[in-house]
């Protein structure tokens, strides 16, 4: 019983007993600035939180290791006939990742504290902006920032919050997390990013610790809606202010589910090549899903519906009886 998940038991002892330090340093660090009537809280200076202004991505055979396996997480984004591949490990140490795919300017952006892992398109009015870390939260989430601009962003949903472009909105792009050995088998020819860390790529200890502790963010925050469990992992199709919410599980259980949402109506279907859920719209236009926290979700979106909620609400109008 000395052990809980493999991380011994004193490790996690010693980060719970950190919580109202967390909680303290959130409430005391400087303010960049109040958004929606919360603050963006600058926890540490920007410099500790590198970013990549130009990815370097090579070969798995070029990679510090030249097989992924199921421990293996990866951000991945195939567009324009090109495939990308981000470890986790290393956008959970360098959490924003300037990039060019298929002649398309990109970033990944990735918050563990929340769990958020996207890609958005750089550009702006036609113009490709260059983003960069700031060590700022938002809502217990990232805030990225843009150099030419030093607008503010949210990790969560792309959404310029405050500076010269606040109220303007990144277009997503669909990507998806996954096992490493299950995207080097649905895209062998993807090119992975590389820094030079070697085995160091791995998520740091403190994050690992993180994840199995009770701990929702750092602002000492809890969520009250029980319909997940707080740190439980679901995609999200954002409407605007509201998003509809689901487990992986839910889709791979039903192999496809229609439904609709803020009035689109959506189809959900699972991609065994990949072992991850995607969303086709109306058009026949695939649409990004929002990886997150459950407790994070309702810190973003005025609503939350969950996939259950739709979809009972479509059997009752199809109902006799309705």
């Amino acid at each position: 019983m000395g052990r809980a998940r493999g991380v011994p038991v004193a490790a996690v002892s010693i980060l719970l007993a950190a919580t109202g330090c967390f909680a303290h340093r959130f409430r005391s660090s400087p303010r960049v600035g109040i958004v929606g009537g919360d603050p963006i809280v600058e926890m540490a200076p920007a410099h500790r939180f590198p970013s990549i202004p130009r990815a370097n991505m090579v070969p798995l055979a070029h990679l510090y290791r030249e097989k992924l396996d199921a421990d293996d997480r990866v951000l991945g984004l195939a567009l324009g006939g090109e495939a990308r591949a981000y470890p986790l490990g290393l956008l959970d140490r360098f959490e924003v990742v300037n990039d060019q795919v298929a002649g398309r300017p990109v970033v990944a952006v990735r918050c563990a504290l929340t769990e958020v892992a996207s890609v958005w398109d750089r550009r702006v009015d036609g113009r490709a902006l260059l983003f960069e870390g700031t060590g700022a939260l938002w809502r217990d989430t990232l805030v990225f920032r843009d150099r030419e601009t030093r607008t503010y962003w949210s990790a969560a949903t792309g959404a310029g919050i405050s500076g010269p472009l606040a109220g303007r909105r990144l277009t997503g792009i669909p990507a998806v997390v996954t096992r490493g050995d299950r995207w080097e088998e649905a895209h062998p020819e993807s090119l992975y990013l590389e820094v030079g860390l070697g085995t160091e790529a791995s998520t740091p200890l403190k994050l690992k610790l993180y994840r199995i502790s009770p701990m929702q963010g750092v602002s000492g925050e809890k969520t009250s809606d029980r319909r997940h469990k707080p740190k439980e992992v679901l995609l999200a199709f954002e409407a605007g202010d509201q998003a509809l919410a689901f487990t992986p599980r839910e889709i791979e259980e039903r192999g496809s589910v229609e439904t609709t949402f803020a009035g689109q109506a959506v189809r959900i279907e699972w991609d065994p090549t990949v072992a991850a859920p995607r969303l086709i719209a109306a058009d026949g236009g695939e649409r990004p899903l929002l990886t997150m926290y459950w407790f994070a979700l309702g810190r973003h979106f005025g609503r939350v519906v969950t996939l259950s909620e739709t979809i009972g609400r479509s059997a009752r109008a199809r109902s006799p009886e309705a």
